[in-house]
């Protein structure tokens, strides 16, 4: 797949909240045919504002070169707390629900809460 993200952007957090997890967010989009480029316009709206909320550690997403109607979005948050924030805010309600999931044949969003040493770096996962 390839990286449609700012070359700038991170997705790996440098430090959490707390100090010992984050919650990773794996989202799988497969757009009706043709609507490919148009939902991959609005995900640049998306992750920009995204990439603004408090608890947003990092937001990126990448199209499959083998077809242009399929999508990965890599999402990090402080907690569950600000996946729910997310989801509440309105750039989502707007450009998400309202705009980008009606335009998608199916969609499956799989979290887990990603412990991290004291390196920062992750030592185990937990599907939330």
């Amino acid at each position: 797949m390839s990286d449609t993200t700012s070359p700038n952007a991170s997705t790996t957090p440098s430090a959490t909240a707390s100090g010992d997890s984050f919650l990773q967010v794996i989202a799988h989009y497969h757009v009706k045919p043709g609507l490919g480029d148009q939902v991959g316009a609005l995900l640049v709206e998306l992750t920009a504002a995204t990439r603004r909320e408090p608890k947003n550690l990092g937001y990126a997403f990448y199209r499959s070169p083998q077809d242009p109607d399929r999508y990965v979005i890599l999402e990090q948050y402080t907690d569950a707390s600000g996946l729910d924030d997310h989801r509440a805010s309105e750039h989502f309600q707007r450009l998400g629900f309202g705009t980008i999931i009606p335009m998608l044949v199916s969609r499956e969003v799989t979290s887990y809460v990603v412990r991290t040493g004291t390196d920062g770096k992750p030592v185990d996962a937990v599907k939330a």
